[in-house]
C-alpha cells in the first residue's frame, strides 16, 4: 500500500495535472479574454486535455462564443505563452456559478 505522499508525488509529476494547473491560472483572465459583458453570460466550466468546456446561459450566448472561438483560443494561448488550449466545447445550460474575479474552475 502506498503512502499518500508517494501518490501525491506521482500525480504532480504528470504533465496533464500541470497543464490543468496552468489553465487555472490563465482562466483568471476570463473577463479580459471574452469581455466583461460576455463573461457575465458564460463561464469556464472545466479543462480536460487541452479542451476548455464553457457553460453559456443561453443558445444566443453559446452561438456568440462559437463565432468568436478562434479569437478566444488565440487570446487564451497568448496568456499561456504556448498552445495550452486546443479546443472549446460550449454548452447551453445555466452555469453552476457566475464569474467572479479570482474564481477557480470546478
Amino acid at each position: 500500500m502506498k503512502k499518500i505522499g508517494d501518490m501525491l508525488g506521482d500525480s504532480v509529476a504528470q504533465a496533464e495535472v500541470l497543464r490543468a494547473a496552468r489553465a487555472q491560472q490563465i482562466l483568471r483572465h476570463w473577463p479580459e479574454v471574452v469581455g466583461e459583458f460576455l463573461a457575465s453570460k458564460c463561464v469556464p466550466d472545466r479543462f480536460e486535455r487541452g479542451t476548455l468546456w464553457i457553460a453559456a446561459s443561453g443558445s444566443a450566448w453559446a452561438q456568440e462564443l462559437r463565432l468568436q472561438q478562434a479569437d478566444i483560443l488565440a487570446k487564451l494561448n497568448a496568456y499561456a505563452g504556448t498552445s495550452l488550449f486546443l479546443a472549446l466545447r460550449i454548452g447551453t445550460r445555466t452555469p453552476r456559478r457566475t464569474w467572479e474575479p479570482g474564481a477557480e474552475l470546478a
